[in-house]
């Protein structure tokens, strides 16, 4: 997926992808949600997100709500909080942000 924020390209294809969390992934299910946190060549971090009509991507059109998918910018801070909101693996997140965890076995 592409997206222009702020006169910027932001694509799903040329970024790296960093972690995926994917519970509902079933086409039809009003549930589905697949979220990929990604990370662009000049280092910037965002989120594709992919949901169905009962998840917050869900986009509004009248009084009814559909499927909808979007990107949105994260800071480093961000991403992490979604790293660990997803439960993304230990290793992946201290490869990635080791210089915002603190690991008090090492101090």
């Amino acid at each position: 997926m592409q997206q222009v924020i702020d006169r910027t390209l932001y694509d799903t294809e040329q970024a790296e992808e960093i972690a995926r969390y994917a519970p509902n992934t079933g086409t039809g299910d009003y549930n589905r949600l697949v979220e990929t946190l990604y990370k662009t060549a000049s280092g910037e971090y965002f989120l594709h997100g992919d949901g169905g009509a009962a998840t917050e991507w869900a986009e509004k059109h009248g009084t009814q709500r559909m499927p909808n998918e979007e990107i949105r910018l994260f800071t480093d801070e961000d991403a992490v909080e979604w790293c660990e909101k997803r439960k993304v693996d230990g290793e992946v997140i201290v490869d990635e942000f080791g210089h915002l965890i603190k690991n008090p076995a090492a101090e």
